[in-house]
């Protein structure tokens, strides 16, 4: 396996670049290091880590990302659908996420799901299901259903790598509901 290095140093205490995980998830949450180990960090080969780069991460990723994305559907949902949504307990992996993981491959894992997150924005920005509902309310609330079972499937994912968020996602489903508070808050 490779080293996690600091700022292209191997970390030290005596060089002081060394980053506490634990402080990390205390300001961040384990999701968000899980996220960053296992998508940005190669297992084979060296990797550097700094605060810089996590928090980048972090907020392009995960606050305006994946964040964001549950947020509208979730809106979306609440405001137009009267029901949740009733999605499959039972999920079966992408045979090529599943292919990822069986090679260890967790950033190629992970870029899968953030494919399927990209999509699911592109779709709501070309589709805007918002203003659709407003004109033709069976097709708006199609749109809608097809999104909240595209984030169900996208949690299903997430469960190995970030269980709490794939659990908080679909809570939020289930109550149909907005999550109470923003799944990853963004950092200044």
């Amino acid at each position: 396996n490779g080293f996690i290095t600091s700022g292209g140093q191997k970390m030290s205490k005596s060089l002081g670049n060394v980053i506490s995980p634990a402080s990390i998830v205390s300001e961040y949450g384990a999701d968000a290091l899980r996220y960053y180990i296992a998508r940005e960090l190669n297992a084979f080969e060296d990797s550097d880590f700094t605060m810089d780069k996590f928090k980048d991460a972090y907020n392009a990723n995960l606050a305006n990302g994946l964040g964001n994305l549950t947020s509208r559907i979730m809106k979306m949902s609440e405001n137009y659908l009267e029901n949740p949504i009733l999605t499959e307990d039972e999920f079966e992996f992408p045979k090529e996420f599943s292919e990822y993981i069986e090679n260890f491959e967790l950033n190629k894992a992970m870029d899968f799901v953030w494919r399927k997150i990209g999509e699911l924005d592109s779709y709501i920005q070309k589709n805007q299901p918002f203003k659709v509902i407003k004109e033709n309310k069976a097709e708006g609330e199609k749109m809608i259903i097809h999104l909240v079972r595209e984030l169900n499937e996208i949690a299903s994912l997430l469960q190995i790598f970030m269980p709490n968020t794939s659990l908080n996602i679909k809570k939020a489903i289930k109550k149909n509901k907005m999550p109470d508070k923003a799944l990853f808050p963004r950092k200044e």
